[in-house]
């Protein structure tokens, strides 16, 4: 009993202890890097692909498929699949070219990355999160990652999409 009173004290105050000294904390993993950047450096370019590429992957995605042999020596594809909740999906046409958003202020997820896309009627579609253990941050961040849309699935919720993304990421 007196056990785990103490040890519910020295929880609340560590928690506590823990809230008060996050910005010290996050200054010190920034130093020690171990944080992952939130945005690219500066000075850092983005890695673009050539119009020809371009075609090439918007071409293999429209004709369903393989959209990984359009990509140049430096250069891997994978595909993902990631649920929707917006109706919007059904708006998006195969090889629309899709955002990959770090969310760094997400506390619950070290790796949170928002797809979205804008649609031609100006408006933005949130198409969802990747899944964890992605391990796209980094390369995200320094601006080696395209992605586009490729598919979208009814799931077996009647209101929600799977939606299928390909993912070139320039890895030298």
């Amino acid at each position: 009993m007196i056990g785990s009173f103490f040890e519910a004290i020295f929880t609340v105050v560590g928690t506590v202890i823990g809230w008060l000294f996050r910005p010290l904390i996050r200054e010190i993993r920034t130093a020690l890097g171990l944080d992952r950047p939130k945005t690219a450096p500066a000075g850092i370019k983005q890695r673009e692909l050539h119009q020809d590429v371009k075609n090439g992957i918007l071409a293999a995605l429209q004709a369903d498929k393989e959209a990984k042999a359009a990509l140049p020596p430096g250069w891997r594809g994978s595909y993902s699949a990631i649920s929707s909740d917006s109706e919007k999906i059904g708006d998006l046409a195969v090889g629309t070219e899709i955002r990959l958003v770090l969310e760094p202020d997400d506390p619950d997820r070290e790796d949170a990355v928002r797809a979205e896309a804008d649609l031609p009627d100006r408006s933005t579609v949130r198409i969802g999160h990747l899944r964890r253990g992605h391990e796209l941050s980094r390369s995200i961040a320094y601006g080696r990652v395209r992605c586009w849309f490729a598919a979208r699935r009814r799931t077996l919720r009647a209101d929600a999409w799977e939606t299928v993304l390909f993912v070139a990421v320039y890895d030298p």
